[in-house]
C-alpha cells in the first residue's frame, strides 16, 4: 500500500521530533514500524535536508563530543534541543542517555576516587602506628636505661673522671 508524501512527512516529522517512540508513532499514524525505519532510513540517505551532518551514528561518538552536546543543548528549550538533534542527527532520547551515563560515571568515578583514597589514608595510618610503636619502645627503653643509670649512680655515686 503506497503512502502519500504528506504522511511520510508528517511521520517523519514526529519521529525528528523526538517527543515519541517509534512504536506510539506506528500506532498513531497505522504504519508498521519497520516502515517508519525505511522512511527514516531513505530520507537520511537523500532527503531535503540534511539529517547527519556528522555521517556517523550517534554510538559512534566520542566521549568528548558527547560531553560538548550536552553542554550546547543544557540550556535550550525542547524545541531548540530537537532541531539541534536534527541538525546533528541524533535524537533527543540520545541525548537524554549521555546525560545519564555522565551522571553515573561521575558517581562512579567518585567512588573509585573515595575507594583509592580510603585505602591510601589506610596504609598511611598503619605506617604511622608501626612508627609511634617503634619510638613508643625506644623511649620506654632509653626511661629503663635513665632509672638504671640513676639507681647505679646511687649505690655506686658518681664515677670519677680521671
Amino acid at each position: 500500500m503506497g503512502h502519500s508524501i504528506q504522511i511520510k512527512e508528517a511521520v517523519l516529522q514526529k519521529v525528528l521530533s523526538g517527543n515519541k517512540t517509534h512504536d506510539e508513532i506506528s500506532k498513531e499514524f497505522g504504519i508498521g514500524r519497520s516502515t517508519i525505519g525505511k522512511w527514516l532510513r531513505e530520507y537520511r540517505k537523500g532527503g531535503n535536508i540534511n539529517l547527519t551532518s556528522k555521517k556517523k551514528r550517534p554510538r559512534d561518538w566520542t566521549s568528548e563530543e558527547r560531553v560538548s552536546a550536552l553542554l550546547a543543548t543544557g540550556s535550550m528549550s525542547s524545541e531548540e534541543s530537537a532541531s539541534w538533534c536534527r541538525k546533528n542527527g541524533i535524537f533527543i532520547h540520545h541525548l537524554k542517555q549521555w546525560r545519564q551515563d555522565a551522571v553515573s560515571g561521575m558517581a562512579t568515578d567518585f567512588k573509585r576516587q573515595a575507594s583509592v583514597i580510603e585505602t591510601q589514608l589506610r596504609r598511611e595510618n598503619s605506617a604511622l602506628k608501626k612508627d609511634l610503636s617503634r619510638k613508643e619502645k625506644a623511649l620506654a627503653e632509653t626511661a629503663a636505661l635513665l632509672v638504671l643509670k640513676k639507681k647505679a649512680q646511687a649505690i655506686w655515686g658518681e664515677p670519677e673522671d680521671d
